[in-house]
């Protein structure tokens, strides 16, 4: 009877161990929902092997900047996804939480590295995806209303006027979110409205942002919200809200990125049926933005490191890349073949491919490396522009004087 009982307990132990009940779990952090079935399949199906789970962690995105530097002070968590740009790395490098990387980058697309090069130059992390952001627009509320996509401003505002007259918010606004503001709403409307070269120029401080050609992006926005193509609750909803109202029928467009069509995004909840497509704002540039989305970090400070390390390097090869599109439906950093199957994110890819400008103010670490910096301004600005306490005009010299008061690469030639 002993034997048969230790036999018995023996055998529980092994079946234990053999499904990963004793596997180790390391902890990640995202702001990104659409992340989350991914990681959930990776654990459940012990993609990293029996001994490794993944637990990634959703941090509400306005928050998480401030979440997760507080919980780095007690060395959690283990990975973490950082946001693009040298600016927004540069002091977890410098607190030495994050370390160059020693991840084999050879299959990640050119395009997306950027997304984890420090200032230093050094590259940190796995770049985890490419983004695209553009208008977005709900098909069925543009059928109904008789509308095609429009190719031209006037185009634009004949499309707005015929909604409006529809009693349909044209364009849905959620500028309480001021991360929105300065990354999907600023770099869509230079995307579509500002040369690839003169873009370059602001960037590298040979032109200034009191120049018209920027003045006139943020005239836009004031226009439409004149003209009342914005919703009047633009200063109050914020990204949630701006994506119910699309979601719902309510609004007709918004600025976003492809994200929020993707198998997991949130709007399907609200309508299973809903159907999305893609333009750029109609501008002299006329392009969608592309960039690398950010990249995925191991904290050095954590007692899992190793661990860690292993699932960094996991995020770096096709096998990723292809469990990636699968469960987020976002196109990977991964620079080689992978299959696409769904039509829009095979829509999204050929946008980026034939049309897309990789100009990218928000994330310059020329723009962003002091305070206030390029981000901030721009959200502060477009907040003041809503709410009627400053013009284009003065929007554009304040954001001008703000850099120029840190020194920063155009002072000299922008006075």
């Amino acid at each position: 009877m002993k034997f048969t009982t230790l036999l018995a307990t023996t055998a529980l132990s092994a079946a234990f161990l053999t499904t990963g009940a004793y596997a180790e779990t390391v902890k990640l952090y995202t702001w990104r929902e659409q992340e989350i079935p991914l990681w959930k399949f990776i654990s459940d199906n012990d993609v990293l092997g029996p001994d490794l789970d993944v637990e990634a962690v959703l941090v509400q995105s306005d928050n998480y900047d401030t979440k997760l530097r507080t919980d780095l002070q007690s060395n959690a968590p283990d990975l973490f996804q950082a946001r693009a740009g040298a600016a927004w790395l540069a002091s977890f490098i410098q607190a030495g939480i994050i370390k160059p990387t020693t991840v084999d980058l050879a299959g990640i697309a050119p395009a997306a590295l950027d997304s984890a090069r420090g200032a230093d130059g050094e590259l940190y992390g796995v770049p985890f995806a490419i983004q695209m952001q553009s208008v977005i627009y709900n098909k069925a509320v543009f059928e109904a209303n008789g509308i095609s996509v429009p190719t031209t401003e006037a185009e634009f505002t004949a499309a707005a006027d015929t909604l409006k007259a529809a009693g349909i918010t044209p364009v849905v606004f959620g500028a309480r979110s001021g991360w929105w503001l300065n990354q999907v709403v600023g770099e869509t409307l230079t995307a579509g409205m500002i040369p690839d070269d003169f873009a370059a120029k602001l960037i590298s401080g040979e032109a200034c942002f009191t120049d018209p050609v920027f003045v006139a992006t943020l005239d836009e926005v004031k226009k439409w919200q004149d003209a009342g193509y914005l919703n009047s609750s633009a200063m109050a909803d914020d990204y949630g809200a701006m994506r119910t109202s699309l979601a719902l029928g309510e609004a007709a467009m918004m600025l976003d990125g492809a994200w929020s069509t993707g198998p997991t995004s949130p709007m399907y909840e609200i309508d299973p049926d809903l159907k999305m497509g893609f333009f750029p704002i109609p501008g002299e540039n006329g392009k969608v933005y592309a960039f690398g989305d950010g990249s995925y970090q191991v904290n050095a400070n954590s007692s899992k490191a190793e661990l860690a390390q292993t699932v960094l390097d996991f995020t770096a090869t096709k096998e990723f890349a292809e469990l990636f599109v699968e469960h987020v439906g976002e196109l990977p950093a991964y620079g080689g073949e992978y299959t696409v199957e769904d039509p829009v994110l095979a829509e999204v890819a050929a946008l980026i491919a034939s049309d897309s400008s990789s100009q990218t103010p928000f994330f310059a670490y020329a723009l962003n490396s002091g305070e206030p910096s390029y981000g901030t301004l721009v959200a502060d600005g477009y907040q003041g522009l809503l709410s009627g306490t400053i013009t284009p005009v003065d929007l554009a010299k304040k954001i001008q004087d703000g850099l120029n008061s840190w020194n920063y690469v155009g002072t000299a030639n922008c006075q």
